[in-house]
């Protein structure tokens, strides 16, 4: 987990009063002998506004593979960010950042394929990616990591997860009970890497303060209820995310979570 401050556009003198409050925790969990989770979270000062990117993706594939997938597509992002963004004329530009995510995710997909070929083996990954600016968020999204927005109004998915389960239930064919359990709840229609072709969700939404975007690979929420989330992080003390956080993986642990645990929180102040 990476979490930065970096001034993409700054006057000298300029003070630095973030917006935004940042928490992350992640665990390799019970069963796998390496975190194949990937979690960056970076926050600047940009042409007068503050602006916020998390980055969430879930690393599948034998050994260190899934590792090695999830952290190319982590740097991508944040290489973008430091060195693409920074050169954008305005803070919001929906068109451009549409373009260059779908670039830097058809090129990554096309580099994990090659590599996965070339060395025979299985990789790849999922991404869920957000950016913060003014009162505006920007999502790209593959696979079953997600999106949630904690509110006045409650907790909502923001994300849908490219997955069988998920498309069995969107069509009426599996309940959400039987879904729980079902056996291939975590297998991908598409990830990065994997599957010749990647049609990310893109889309934006709008935050105020007090909002709560929260990032989480699939190990974080097996286990754990939206309810019990909620209760945890709704109204919780700035300074307390990060052991509330902890407290959630720790549920998941003493349920007998197997995967990677990551999670990963962006607080409108």
């Amino acid at each position: 987990i990476f979490i930065t401050f970096c001034a993409l556009s700054k006057a000298k003198g300029m003070e630095i009063n973030m917006n935004y409050f940042l928490a992350a925790q992640t665990e390799v969990g019970l069963k796998k002998n390496c975190n194949q989770d990937s979690v960056i979270l970076k926050r600047a000062k940009f042409r007068g506004s503050e602006v916020c990117l998390g980055v969430i993706c879930d690393g599948m594939g034998g050994l260190s593979c899934g590792e090695f997938a999830s952290k190319s597509i982590v740097e991508a992002v944040s290489d973008w960010f430091l060195h693409h963004y920074s050169g954008y004329k305005n803070v919001w530009d929906e068109n451009q950042m549409r373009t260059d995510f779908t670039n830097i995710l058809s090129s990554e997909n096309e580099g994990l394929l090659h590599y996965g070929k070339e060395h025979g083996i299985y990789l790849g990954t999922t991404i869920t990616a957000v950016l913060l600016a003014e009162n505006k968020f920007f999502v790209c999204h593959v696979g079953d990591t997600r999106l949630y927005k904690i509110s006045e109004a409650g907790m909502i998915q923001l994300t849908n997860d490219h997955t069988v389960i998920a498309r069995e239930m969107a069509e009426g064919r599996i309940s959400p009970k039987d879904a729980r359990t079902d056996p291939r709840r975590n297998v991908l229609l598409q990830c990065i890497g994997a599957t010749k072709d990647v049609t990310p969700d893109i889309f934006c939404g709008e935050v105020k303060s007090g909002d709560i975007l929260l990032l989480c690979s699939d190990g974080f929420r097996h286990e754990i209820s939206e309810k019990e989330v909620l209760k945890a992080l709704k109204g919780c003390d700035n300074l307390k995310f990060n052991d509330r956080l902890r407290a959630l993986i720790d549920l998941n642990l003493k349920r007998r979570e197997q995967d990677n645990i990551s999670v990963a929180l962006i607080k409108v102040r």
